[in-house]
């Protein structure tokens, strides 16, 4: 078997390093460039591929089947009201084999002081949740949002007490409110103890305020780095969330009076009354959500998410107008957005990052996991492909453009991540081929296969001719072997064709 492996990599260096599509020695973003862009080269997958290549983690057979079935607009709108999707065996599973996802903080940590789990279980145990609820469910666009708001309102997994606090974070704000207003999500993530500790809320006195979570919340979370605030604006805000605290005994939020600034301020024009307590941090949300710079901000992050790393101009200001008209609906905006020319017309503008990269594969393979093996196989992948989730330590979150993840070594690892999946030597992973491919297992069969099933388009001549040559090669009676189908395969994710998105 390893012998055959050996050759099967052998072959598939030299195809790879004759065909652009296949191309290990250039990246996607490279290939891209120049008069004739690599996107513009590859012939385009159908309309309903395109918008499920962005608003899951990855297309599967049966997702293509519902969106063929019902049409592309309803599709959206049931994915924008997911509650009518049924993902209970999947969240049973969650619950029978990763338990800290489910359990309060005192149950974790009780776990932790009688040594019956390590500390770092818990983050663990969410990173995997999240990989199993993006391959698995059936909510993917939810699944999508979960993941785009944990990133805007970004807290280090092992920062502390986060390890605990974060899980609580992701099931009581991000999961719940990922499809409802932007103001709802501000005010929750405020009042977020993973948050409050991570930005140092917990510190903040009337004495001392921290300007931490004042500063992130306009640069980052709102207004934008470049947004209308100044420095005393920063200074006011601090004061206006002195006292908002994390009750130790049970990780919730709590408002400490004593410890809060009750004084008058002035925020962005704004006047904060004196006598005030939670309300004055409360009121700060507000403005904050309603402001036009954070429309704009917000708009321009949603299309850079979902057409573009550099979206247009126009597209920016209708979703901007829409988020104002809609005051921050979530459901509105992605409406918008993906019922948009620039939308439909922007096939190939993004790269998955590596955690969609990772479920897309598992998702066009439709992958099972056996054993507490594949949560740790999953965590070394997610740390060598550079996105475990929560694991961005600084607080603007994961980059979204194609640039920070287009290095060599990035795409190589990628490369045998699909290699070790299709060949079975990922630990903890399995699929069966059989249901994947169908007989006959002649050249021409398994192509089509990979086109109608993986990358759900047809490749261009030169790239077609070098993978049939390629399945042609040792074959017997006219008969693929399965260590070539599966060859092919990995060839099939590792290429643009599969990468660009």
């Amino acid at each position: 078997m390893q012998a055959n492996r050996r050759e099967f990599i052998k072959q598939a260096s030299a195809l790879t390093l004759g065909v652009s599509a296949l191309s290990l020695s250039l990246t996607p973003t490279q290939l891209m460039a120049g008069d004739e862009p690599l996107a513009q080269q590859l012939p385009l997958t159908s309309k309903n591929a395109h918008l499920l290549n962005r608003i899951s983690f990855g297309i599967n057979q049966q997702s293509m089947r519902r969106i063929n079935r019902i049409g592309y607009r309803r599709y959206i709108e049931e994915q924008l009201n997911p509650d009518a999707l049924d993902d209970v065996e999947l969240e049973a599973y969650i619950d029978e084999h990763l338990p800290t996802v489910n359990q309060s903080i005192a149950q974790t940590r009780l776990q932790v002081r009688t040594r019956e789990i390590s500390r770092l279980r818990a983050a663990d145990e969410l990173a995997m949740a999240t990989y199993l609820r993006a391959i698995y469910s059936k909510k993917q666009l939810l699944q999508i949002m979960v993941e785009f708001w944990n990133n805007h309102f970004s807290v280090y997994h092992l920062d502390g007490p986060v390890v605990f606090l974060k899980t609580q974070e992701d099931k009581e704000v991000m999961r719940p409110l990922a499809l409802s207003s932007f103001s709802q999500l501000l005010h929750a993530s405020a009042k977020s103890p993973a948050m409050i500790y991570y930005l140092d809320g917990y510190a903040s006195s009337k004495e001392a305020p921290n300007e931490n979570y004042a500063r992130e919340l306009m640069e980052l979370h709102t207004l934008g780095v470049d947004g209308p605030y100044t420095h005393h604006d920063i200074d006011e805000v601090a004061r206006c969330f002195t006292g908002w605290k994390i009750n130790q005994r049970n990780g919730k939020f709590r408002f400490s009076r004593k410890d809060h600034d009750g004084d008058e301020k002035l925020v962005l024009g704004h006047t904060i009354s004196s006598g005030g307590g939670v309300t004055d941090g409360e009121h700060v949300v507000e403005i904050l959500a309603a402001h036009e710079s954070t429309a704009t901000f917000m708009a321009t992050k949603l299309c850079r998410h979902f057409i573009a790393d550099e979206p247009s101009p126009a597209i920016i200001e209708s979703t901007a107008e829409r988020f104002l008209d809609s005051q921050g609906d979530i459901k509105a905006c992605l409406r918008h957005i993906l019922l948009s020319n620039e939308f439909i017309n922007s096939q190939d503008k993004k790269l998955k990052r590596p955690f969609h990269y990772m479920t897309a594969v598992a998702r066009s393979l439709a992958v099972t996991f056996t054993g507490r093996g594949a949560v740790r196989s999953t965590r070394q992948m997610f740390d060598s492909l550079g996105q475990r989730p929560f694991f961005w330590q600084s607080p603007d979150g994961y980059p979204d453009v194609a640039s920070f993840w287009e290095s060599t070594t990035g795409m190589l690892f990628r490369w045998n991540y699909a290699n070790d999946v299709c060949f079975r030597d990922f630990a903890g992973y399995q699929y069966d081929l059989s249901n994947l491919v169908s007989k006959p297992y002649t050249p021409e069969n398994i192509y089509q296969q990979i086109t109608e099933k993986i990358i759900y388009r047809q490749m261009n001549e030169s790239d077609q001719r070098l993978m049939l040559d390629y399945l042609y090669d040792g074959t017997k009676n006219g008969r693929v072997s399965p260590l070539k189908i599966q060859g092919a395969l990995a060839l099939a994710m590792g290429s643009p064709y599969f990468q660009l998105n």
